[in-house]
C-alpha cells in the first residue's frame, strides 16, 4: 500500500513557486550571456582587423606599427580570455540553477526531504555568477583602456595639448568632420 499523500493543488503551487527563483536567476544569467557574446564578437572582429593591419605592416616593413599591432593583439587575446571565462562561468551558473529547479521538483515528487541540496545548488550558482561577472569587469576595464590607447595612438601622444586650427575648431563645433 502506498503511504504517499497525493499531490494536491497547494503542493503543486508550492513547488512551482519554489522553482520560480532559479528560473529568474536563469533569465538574468541568460541576459549576461547575450551581452557577453556580443562583447566577445566585437573583440574577435577587432582582432581580425588588427591581424590584417599586422600583415600589411609586416609587408611594408613598418616596424613601429608592427610592434603596436602585436601589443594590441596580445591585449585582445587577454580580453577574449576574460570574456570566454565569463561565458563559461555564466553557462555553469545556468546549469546549476536548472539543476536546482529540477531538484526542487524531484524532492517534492519523491518526498525525499533534502532541501539543503537545491539551496546549495542555487548558492553555488550565485557564486559562479559572481566569478563570471568579475571576469567581465576585468574585460570591460581592459576594453576601456584599449580604446583610450587606440585613440591616443591615432591622434598622437599629446593630442589633448595641441591647439586646433581655427577652421578645425569651427568645423568641430558645427559637427562637421
Amino acid at each position: 500500500m502506498n503511504n504517499a499523500a497525493p499531490l494536491g493543488l497547494p503542493s503543486v503551487l508550492g513547488v512551482i513557486s519554489a522553482m520560480i527563483t532559479p528560473a529568474i536567476l536563469i533569465l538574468g544569467t541568460g541576459s549576461l550571456v547575450a551581452s557577453t557574446l556580443t562583447r566577445l564578437s566585437r573583440v574577435v572582429d577587432r582582432a581580425r582587423v588588427l591581424l590584417d593591419d599586422n600583415v600589411a605592416a609586416r609587408a611594408s616593413g613598418e616596424e613601429p606599427a608592427l610592434r603596436t599591432y602585436l601589443r594590441w593583439l596580445r591585449l585582445y587575446r587577454r580580453r577574449s580570455f576574460f570574456a570566454e571565462r565569463a561565458l563559461t562561468m555564466y553557462y555553469v551558473a545556468i546549469f546549476l540553477f536548472v539543476m536546482a529547479s529540477l531538484t526542487i521538483a524531484i524532492e517534492d515528487v519523491t518526498r525525499v526531504a533534502i532541501p539543503w541540496f537545491s539551496l546549495a545548488l542555487v548558492l553555488l550558482g550565485a557564486c559562479v555568477l559572481c566569478v563570471g561577472t568579475a571576469f567581465l569587469v576585468i574585460e570591460t576595464n581592459m576594453a576601456a583602456g584599449m580604446l583610450r590607447a587606440e585613440i591616443d595612438h591615432v591622434l598622437g601622444r599629446n593630442w589633448h595639448t595641441l591647439q586646433l586650427d581655427p577652421d578645425d575648431a569651427a568645423r568641430a563645433s558645427d559637427g562637421i568632420g
